[in-house]
């Protein structure tokens, strides 16, 4: 994986990674109608779990850190030729900071996020959503670099939490993050993500 030269903070420096890491998503069919799903490491430990039952309204969904302490919030832009939410900081859902939509007139499908006060977008993803195998890319200059992959397979190191992880139902995948990269904001992403081509498949 091409590692990111500088942090690429969305939400917040502290959430980027220091070295490269791996983490499991325990999906419980994660969309927008109150279920939720936990992010854990190798060794087990809770880094983020994502609640939409904090909320009585089905188109918010928050992530919250091990603590409970919200990280990132999603909300359905309802307004929207494609699938689209918009991502905010911490638990304030009145300033977005980003937005997360399906790229339109495209052959393979593909997710934008265009940074509040940016016309272009800063990352994009594509892949095989669906089937949870898809890579993140930051964009700038022209250039992409690779900042994390998605995947079904573990590539958790420990045979014990490789075993594990391979006997998880089918609802679990792996995230593969490059170093200085926004940890929340990537598990936000793949939320985010979910949810478009989830409502695609309904």
């Amino acid at each position: 994986m091409v590692q990111p030269a500088v942090p690429l903070a969305v939400l917040d420096p502290a959430f980027c990674a220091q070295a490269p890491l791996v983490l499991k998503a325990q999906e419980n069919l994660a969309s927008l109608s109150g279920d939720s799903f936990t992010v854990t490491g190798e060794d087990g430990r809770v880094w983020y779990k994502v609640d939409a039952k904090m909320f009585s309204m089905r188109e918010k969904k928050a992530i919250v850190d091990a603590s409970g302490r919200p990280v990132a919030g999603l909300k359905k832009k309802l307004v929207a030729l494609k699938p689209t939410l918009q991502l905010f900081r911490g638990g304030d859902f009145e300033h977005p900071v980003a937005t997360i939509r399906q790229k339109m007139m495209t052959i393979k499908p593909s997710v934008v996020v265009t940074l509040e006060g940016q016309e272009e977008a800063s990352y994009k993803a594509k892949g095989n959503f669906l089937a949870k195998k898809f890579e993140v890319l930051a964009v700038a200059g022209g250039q992409e670099r690779e900042i994390a992959k998605i995947h079904k397979e573990s590539r958790f190191s420990s045979t014990t939490a490789f075993a594990k992880a391979m006997m998880t139902d089918k609802q679990a995948y792996f995230i593969e993050v490059a170093p200085g990269a926004d940890v929340a904001f990537l598990v936000a992403l793949c939320v985010a993500i979910d949810e478009i081509f989830q409502e695609k498949k309904d």
